[in-house]
């Protein structure tokens, strides 16, 4: 059996410089192509029908704990002097008091509720998870989260 020799062996070990930078390039253009690939099938793959909570900080300036509902005023929000309260609907089952704990219990936010003398009107600041529905006519703002800031 003939035996190679030392030369020949680290010729065909060897690979030119410039093979290597091809080697790299192509490798290179894989990975980009692979994100670039992998970007647009997870865009595609978003789903327009799910839902996104928007995150709205402002003041409860009405509350009732019986039907659930407040009326809320977003920080920043122009109204009109005629435009009527924006009234929102609290399924939230859970919600974070001002030291950030989580009540997980289906209580109602105690920053929602009012004060003794007023047991329904009072001002918090709030910070709402809150989900917007259109059903053609009066949109429908449903909040998800609460998390009481004073």
């Amino acid at each position: 059996m003939p035996v190679a020799s030392a030369d020949a062996l680290q010729a065909a070990v060897a690979t030119p410089p410039n093979r290597r930078l091809a080697t790299i390039a192509f490798s290179l253009a894989l990975v980009a192509v692979g994100l670039v690939g992998g970007f647009g099938a997870a865009k595609l793959a978003d789903d327009p029908n799910t839902a996104k909570p928007e995150l709205l900080v402002g003041t409860v300036t009405w509350s009732n704990d019986q039907t659930r509902s407040i009326a809320f005023e977003e920080d920043g929000a122009l109204r009109g002097p005629l435009d009527g309260d924006t009234i929102y609907s609290v399924i939230a089952e859970s919600w974070q008091d001002v030291s950030r704990t989580l009540h997980n219990d289906g209580t109602y936010p105690t920053c929602l509720t009012g004060e003794k003398d007023d047991p329904v009107e009072d001002r918090h600041r709030v910070e709402l998870e809150v989900l917007h529905r259109d059903t053609g006519g009066q949109p429908q703002h449903i909040v998800v989260h609460v998390h009481c800031l004073d």
